[in-house]
Parts: C-alpha cells; sequence; structure tokens
C-alpha cells in the first residue's frame, strides 16, 4: 500500500482510506457482516485510514464504524476522522455534545482527526458566532483530537479567509479530474492549501460515481489508451497523483470496490502527462451533456415531503449519460418529485450548491417530454 507522511498530521497514512458513508446495505440499513468483510479487506491490504462523520446514516455509521472496526482491531492499526455538523447548532445541540455523541457511537476516547463539516460560506458564519475555531483547537490541546481541520464546499475565495483564520492541519477538499478547472474550481482550491503547507485529504475523487460509470464516449476513450483500466482508477489515480495528497477517501461499498482499488494503490502509478492530457478530452466531452452535478451525498434527504432528490437526479443523469430517455418517467415513479412545496431546505444542505428546485422540475419536465 502506498503510504503518506506529512509533518502538520504526525502520522503515515495509507494514500487510499476507507470513506464510510456508503457502506453495504441490507434493508435499508448498513449490513454489518458485509461491512466487517469489507473492513477486514481494507485492514489487510494495508489501509489505516478511516473516514466518518456524526450525520452518516443518522449516525449508523459510527455506530458501525464501532462494531466492524473499533471493537475488533487495536486502536494503534487505524487512524480516525470523524466531523462536527455546526448545522445542527441552531437546533438545540452544543459542541460539545455533538462531540461526546461521536466518540461514544465510535467507542474512541480520541479521533485523530475531527473536522468542521461541509464548511461553505453560511456554515463558516456559524462557526464564527459559536466559537468552533476555539473550541476544536481546546480538544486538539486537552488530547480529545489529534489534528484540527475542516472539509470544504464552497469558493476559492471562501476558502482564503478559513485558511486564515487558524493554523490547520489539514483540509479536506472535493477533488477528482471533471472538478479540477470546471465550476467548482478544485485547482485554485487545492494550490491555496498546498501553498500553506497543509496536507490535503481527497474527498469525491470518483465524483459520487459518476466518473465510475461515465458517458460511453469518455469509457471509449479511456479503454483505448489502457483497456485493462476501469474508469474509477482514472479517476483515483487523478487524486492520488498530486502530491500534497495525504489520503484519497474512498466509499467503496463492496468487495469487488475493495479489492480493485486495494491492487491499484498496492503498485501505485501516478499518472503520466499524455494520461493527464487524455482526462482533459475527458472534460470536455462531459462537459457537453447537461448533467446535474449531484454526488449522492444525500445531505438533502430530510424532504418534509419526502421527495427522493438525489435518487431523481441519478436517474436523470443516467438516461441521459446512457440515451435513454425514454426511461426517466418510469425511473422516478414513485419518487415524490411532485410533491415538491419548494421550500428551499434541501438547497440549504446541499455541498454542490445545486438549485435543487429548479432542476426537480427539469427532471419532471424531461419526463414528460420523453
Amino acid at each position: 500500500m502506498e503510504k503518506r507522511f506529512f509533518h502538520k498530521l504526525g502520522f503515515e497514512t495509507s494514500l487510499l482510506g476507507l470513506g464510510c458513508m456508503r457502506f453495504p446495505q441490507k434493508n435499508g440499513k448498513i449490513d454489518l457482516l458485509e461491512t466487517e468483510k469489507l473492513v477486514d479487506a481494507c485492514i489487510a491490504g494495508g489501509i489505516n485510514y478511516f473516514d466518518t462523520a456524526y450525520v452518516y446514516g443518522d449516525g449508523d455509521s459510527e455506530n458501525a464504524v464501532k462494531r466492524t472496526l473499533v471493537e475488533r482491531y487495536p486502536r494503534e492499526r487505524f487512524y480516525l476522522a470523524n466531523k462536527l455538523p455546526m448545522w445542527l447548532l441552531p437546533e438545540g445541540h452544543t459542541p460539545q455534545e455533538l462531540l461526546d455523541t461521536s466518540l461514544r457511537r465510535t467507542g474512541v476516547t480520541y479521533f485523530d482527526n475531527y473536522l468542521l463539516h461541509n464548511l461553505n460560506q453560511e456554515n463558516w458564519e456559524i462557526c464564527k458566532k459559536e466559537g468552533l475555531v476555539d473550541f476544536i483547537f481546546a480538544q486538539k490541546a486537552a488530547g480529545v483530537i489529534r489534528n484540527a481541520g475542516f472539509s470544504f464546499h464552497d469558493t476559492p475565495e471562501v476558502l482564503s479567509e478559513i485558511l486564515k483564520a487558524a493554523d490547520w492541519d489539514f483540509v479536506q477538499l472535493q477533488i477528482n479530474y471533471y472538478d479540477w478547472e470546471t465550476a467548482q474550481r478544485a485547482k485554485e482550491q487545492y494550490e491555496m492549501v498546498a501553498a500553506r503547507g497543509i496536507p490535503c485529504i481527497i474527498m469525491e475523487p470518483v465524483r459520487g460515481g459518476s466518473l465510475a460509470s461515465p458517458h460511453p464516449d469518455v469509457v471509449s476513450l479511456l479503454a483505448d489508451a489502457n483497456p485493462k483500466a476501469s474508469p474509477a482508477s482514472w479517476a483515483l489515480r487523478f487524486a492520488g497523483s498530486l502530491p500534497n495528497t495525504a489520503v484519497v477517501l474512498s466509499g467503496m461499498s463492496d468487495m469487488a470496490q475493495v479489492t480493485e482499488n486495494l491492487r491499484l494503490f498496492g503498485q501505485f502509478q501516478p499518472l503520466s502527462g499524455v494520461e493527464n492530457k487524455l482526462l482533459r478530452q475527458a472534460v470536455s466531452i462531459l462537459e457537453s451533456l447537461p448533467l446535474i452535478p449531484c454526488t449522492g451525498c444525500n445531505y438533502c434527504k430530510d424532504c418534509p415531503k419526502d421527495v427522493r432528490i438525489s435518487n431523481a437526479f441519478e436517474a436523470y443523469n443516467s438516461c441521459l449519460r446512457f440515451d435513454k430517455m425514454g426511461d426517466l418517467k418510469t425511473r422516478i415513479d414513485g419518487l415524490h418529485l411532485p410533491d415538491c412545496i419548494e421550500c428551499g431546505k434541501c438547497e440549504g444542505h446541499c455541498p454542490q450548491h445545486i438549485a435543487i428546485r429548479e432542476e426537480l422540475k427539469k427532471v419532471l419536465s424531461a419526463a414528460l417530454q420523453a
């Protein structure tokens, strides 16, 4: 397993880490037996970095981490990251309560990395109002966390303000070859963090799975260059090839993904200049499609009308990518799109800043016209 060491973190991480948001499911719940197998394979393959969050699966992810990792392996075998959801503070929660709950759910006495979760301009204002930067650095001083950082979903301008607020130990960014020089401006964000000597944890390297199953023209383009390499492997290698990357998080949800990724990072080969140029061609193809930039994180799931937003967007994107728009009406049946009351609650939680209400109308219209 490829390893990376950064003095700011103080420990050597496996370049591949397990993102714990997409554990195997059975009957709508995390399948603990399959998750055990997955975690065992990760540990055996040299993965030592695991990333969960208070809100993943409404706490089920943290509980699963306890059952499948913490209770089954010595604490020194792994590094565990968790996150503080500051948007819950206006609902009456306190930072200490959220941290204590995460410690209890996961069964650990400290977190190696602790993040202010999903920072954007709105959430950063909550952090400033509630004194959360001082809070997490106080927890570091007390030994409850080893490193203090944040995950980020906004513009480079907002990132600049946050970077100046503290001597951060690490930053978690959404980086993939599609977002690198498009609207997300991931390259600018990465370079800002690297210039400060802050190691980067990469999330969404396959953009919620969309780069694992891209448009057939992209599949053909990449297959012509390397018939043995999957589309997902190209995306993961892009993220791992960046020199300031400490960990590439992959939300592996089945053993096939684990096996492929362990093979890829076991003998990691950075992308060549020619391969990077090829990915820029792939981006040109993808940009020609009016896809909805949803990664399937499901932060929008608490809809008062139970509209299945991410499922609808996945159906639309899939039908568009594979030229099957005639199937869209059937695909979105039962997802409650007509029930949307346009309250906008979902948009406040979307890390991708999607105009969800307008996009839902677009999906409905496309289904009716197909």
